[in-house]
């Protein structure tokens, strides 16, 4: 019983909100039925009657859906045609001569006398309890109307919000998947925050050891540079050799040229 419950819950909330819409509908009818063969043939009486039943009904699902304030005139309209139509069956269906309304005024004149409502005011107390008894029936229904309305939005929003169950799930969880090179740039920024975060020593070095590693590298790179040879003035002398060069058959020329030769 418990697993039928939970499982026809949404239809069991959306039937309580149709059975007393349409039972007070039905009773609307046949009261502004009433109202409308003051001037119209007992058919047509029905027909309309039906008709603004259904017209309440269409211009309210038209507010919830915020059609635009347009929508307000004809329900203010059709509203209106039935609280005047229940009022006015209500009304001229009270017999003021039975026991039960005399008992009506009897428990109500304590509360109405203290408002200016006379006990022996017959029509007065004829009025309110025709208020009461027909003119909020249109008000109960649609009142149920728009919370059927609302509820009903909410069901259909939780289902388009449910993502649709891929059959291929299964066939494709094996395959590898193919990352682009943005995607694995991302990824890799991703797993150094985490590893990061998961790291729970953070080395901090002191000027101390800051001095000692510089130490170490300049200890290090003179071991392992190479040594190259150095020349210097002491080493190396240049001498001039004076050499004649023949520059034509008539004229010879003494050029000094420069001869260098390295002393080992």
């Amino acid at each position: 019983m418990k697993k039928w419950l939970q499982s026809n819950l949404n239809n069991i909330i959306v039937g309580s909100f149709l059975i007393p819409i349409l039972l007070v509908a039905f009773v609307s009818i046949s009261h502004v039925t009433t109202l409308y063969s003051l001037a119209n043939p007992l058919s047509w009486a029905i027909y309309l009657s039906v008709a603004v039943e259904i017209a309440a009904l269409a211009s309210l699902a038209g507010i919830s859906a915020k059609f635009g304030k347009f929508i307000y005139i004809p329900f203010g309209i059709v509203t209106l045609i039935q609280f005047v139509g229940n009022f006015f069956y209500s009304y001229s269906y009270i017999n003021i001569n039975s026991q039960d309304f005399k008992d009506w005024v009897d428990m109500i004149s304590g509360l109405l006398e203290p408002i200016g409502v006379d006990p022996t005011d017959v029509v007065a107390h004829r009025r309110i309890l025709a208020f009461i008894t027909g003119g909020l029936i249109p008000f109960i229904s649609l009142t149920f109307a728009h919370m059927l309305i609302v509820y009903s939005s909410k069901i259909q929003t939780n289902e388009d919000n449910v993502e649709p169950v891929n059959d291929t799930v299964n066939d494709t969880a094996n395959q590898p998947v193919v990352l682009t090179e943005e995607e694995l740039i991302e990824f890799s920024k991703k797993a150094g925050m985490m590893e990061a975060e998961q790291v729970e020593e953070k080395i901090n070095p002191t000027p101390e050891d800051l001095v000692r590693l510089e130490e170490a590298l300049k200890n290090l790179e003179e071991k392992s540079k190479i040594e190259e040879p150095v020349v210097t003035d002491e080493t190396t002398k240049y001498f001039v050799d004076d050499e004649e060069v023949v520059v034509d058959g008539d004229t010879q020329l003494k050029i000094k040229r420069l001869s260098y030769t390295k002393n080992g």
